[in-house]
């Protein structure tokens, strides 16, 4: 397999030119800012700023020709191949047998153009840059391009039309929204609401934001609570729109051994998921999702990807009734649903105690406040409503954990605060231990843990307070090279 040195589509030019100029720009704003404030604005001066920006964009112009010119790749001899640098050339060689994913991203200069970025990964990759970068290829070419490396890689399968990747299963705007409504994110957009408001703070002058406060400050308790679901609610579609930023138009695709996702709204990103390097499955439960029976499916995947070591999303909305379905034929060494065992009984009260143990240390101190204050009663109540809910909480954690080891698949199921049942071969673990702490060897339980290779540390399942009999027969069964054959296992 060989191919002659082509270079990027022009509007690559556009892109370095427009990333030169915002480096430089970075750099001179706080500069140019002082000295347009030193000179107390006159027109002069903002005609001097302005020619400095002019000098700056056609020097950028100018190094993203030079840029262009000099950046070419090629496929040759086993490698891929990418050459570039203006001052400095340099030349990136990858064997096509380390190439992991081979990933695009559309970002709105690249819509503009009908033109790609296309993302080069190796299974040994850095976790925040690409291995090689193509800023600007033709979908034609980056196709191309994609279908050499991958070639490396396939089984020679003959078939009479190649028909290119088979759509599994596509997001509809309805399960689009619901995903937003549901996501949980509003804590992340109560966040963002919060250094946006400090930055307006800063912005505002001393008089005018204390005459915005005096203005809209909240004089009874309805309109504070007016205001909090206010805030709640703006927070929430926050949530809804960042959803549909980030997933809007996503489709799950298969071609032989690789999977295919396609999302974004404004930049439009096609990632490749090797079957080869999953090491795992999630099925992921929300909060709001569980009474609607709606779950998400994530991926872990060793060395793959821009942020190797992170869960990747597989599909972000689905029923639950649904996943089986779609991993038969999106990642059928992982497609098991079997019954889970739970946990015995005497960890219940471990589990209830764990989940109470913060809110006692907090009610102790409290406690001492209230004894110097002779308050009894508002202790009592503080101390009713914060431990029956942690009470609770504790008894939800110990009803939902499971585990089963159906045909050398080891399945777990957890609960923080969503609920998460994962999925790994056995084939695919990279570690497996028991853990008992005294008070687990006097109720004769201990702690399992299993990690799968995805990134520096790797992903862990585990089982908390399970049975010391169970934990060892299943360390025994999980053992590599170990066949596994079906039975009970005592608590």
């Amino acid at each position: 397999m060989s191919s002659e040195p082509r270079h990027l589509h022009p509007a690559a030019m556009l892109i370095d030119a427009i990333k030169s100029i915002r480096r430089s720009l970075s750099a001179f704003v706080i500069p140019g800012v002082a000295f347009l404030a030193s000179r107390g604005f006159d027109a002069r001066t903002i005609v001097l700023v302005l020619l400095g920006a002019l000098v700056v964009a056609v020097l950028g112009a100018v190094w993203g020709f030079l840029s262009w010119r000099a950046t070419t790749y090629e496929v040759a001899g086993g490698a891929f191949r990418l050459r570039r640098g203006v001052v400095q050339k340099n030349e990136r060689t990858i064997p096509l047998d380390h190439v992991q994913s081979v990933d695009t991203v559309q970002g709105i200069i690249q819509r503009l153009f009908g033109v790609v970025e296309v993302r080069i990964e190796t299974a040994g990759g850095g976790a925040s840059e690409p291995d090689a970068s193509l800023a600007a290829l033709d979908r034609a070419d980056a196709e191309a391009l994609r279908r050499e490396i991958e070639s490396s890689r396939r089984e020679p399968v003959e078939t009479e039309d190649d028909a290119g990747p088979t759509i599994l299963r596509r997001l509809r705007t309805r399960d689009l929204l619901l995903a937003g409504a549901t996501s949980g994110q509003i804590g992340v957009a109560l966040s963002l609401i919060a250094v946006a408001s400090q930055l307006f703070d800063d912005v505002l002058s001393e008089s005018l934001a204390q005459r915005l406060l005096e203005t809209f400050a909240p004089r009874s308790v309805t309109t504070a609570l007016l205001y909090v679901l206010i805030l709640g609610l703006f927070a929430w579609l926050l949530a809804i729109g960042g959803t549909v930023l980030a997933y809007a138009g996503f489709t799950l695709s298969r071609d032989g051994d690789f999977l295919y996702i396609r999302r974004g709204l404004l930049e439009r990103r096609e990632a490749t998921i090797p079957l080869a390097r999953i090491q795992a499955v999630r099925v992921v439960e929300g909060l709001l999702r569980q009474p609607l029976g709606l779950a998400s499916l994530r991926v872990e995947s060793a060395g793959y990807g821009e942020d190797a070591g992170v869960s990747t999303t597989l599909f972000p909305l689905l029923p639950r009734r649904e996943i089986q379905d779609l991993l038969l034929v999106a990642a059928p060494e992982f497609a098991v649903n079997p019954p889970l065992k739970a946990l015995p009984r005497r960890a219940l009260r471990r589990y209830v105690f764990r989940s109470t143990v913060p809110v006692l240390v907090l009610l102790g101190a409290a406690g001492l406040f209230s004894v110097l204050a002779f308050d009894f009663v508002s202790w009592g109540l503080v101390a009713l409503l914060l431990l029956v809910p942690a009470a609770l909480y504790g008894w939800l954690r110990y009803r939902d954990a499971g585990w089963a080891l159906e045909d050398d698949r080891l399945v777990v199921r957890s609960r923080l605060l969503t609920r998460a049942t994962a999925i790994a071969p056995r084939r695919r673990l990279q570690s497996r231990s028991t853990v008992r702490s005294p008070l687990q060897r006097r109720a004769s339980l201990a702690s399992f843990h299993a990690q799968v290779a995805s990134g520096g540390r790797g992903a862990e399942l585990q089982i908390i307070d399970l049975g010391s009999e169970a934990a060892e027969n299943l360390i025994e069964r999980l053992r590599p090279g170990q066949r596994y054959a079906s039975g009970a296992t005592g608590y």
